[in-house]
């Protein structure tokens, strides 16, 4: 049986999640190197501008911002390693259905490696698409002892004798 179409949306994902992970690896590779204290001054100059700001309201944003750079630096990481898991599980799970060896673990790897990719992005929707080709797809019944389902046995008795 074919399994173009799990492949293709395999690799579609796939493509999609890797192009993710660059985006998102770059993003934290330059906020982690970016320098804070020249970005504390550019965003304290333009909270300077608005006269409804108070130093404490500076100073507390100040301090809001040292942390979001934090966590968006661990977070971020934590988002590029499960990424790549993502795309690991995803190229594990289209070889797996290109062979057609073993289509229910390729939908199970489509299915986490959707998981891990996002929730609402088009990779993991595609992945769960695949995921359930996967699972609902039989292969066809193939009868081969019998002769009137298999066309290649030869048939050495005649079906009808004459009296």
């Amino acid at each position: 049986m074919s399994r173009a179409g799990e492949v293709a949306l395999g690799v579609i994902g796939t493509i999609l999640n890797v192009i993710l992970l660059v985006i998102v690896t770059f993003s934290v590779v330059a906020v982690g190197n970016a320098d804070p204290v020249e970005l504390k001054q550019v965003f304290e100059e333009q909270m300077a501008a608005d006269a409804t700001m108070t130093p404490e309201d500076i100073a507390m944003v100040n301090d809001a911002f040292d942390v979001i750079l934090d966590v968006f630096g661990i977070v971020g990481w934590v988002l590029v390693v499960t990424l790549l898991i993502s795309v690991i599980l995803s190229i594990i799970a289209v070889v797996k259905v290109s062979k057609n060896k073993s289509p229910k673990a390729a939908g199970i790897l489509f299915i986490f490696a959707g998981f891990l990719s996002g929730i609402l992005l088009l990779a993991p929707i595609l992945f769960y698409i695949a995921a359930i080709m996967c699972f609902v797809r039989k292969a066809p019944v193939q009868y081969e002892q019998d002769p009137y389902y298999n066309n290649e046995v030869e048939h050495t008795n005649p079906p009808h004798q004459p009296l």
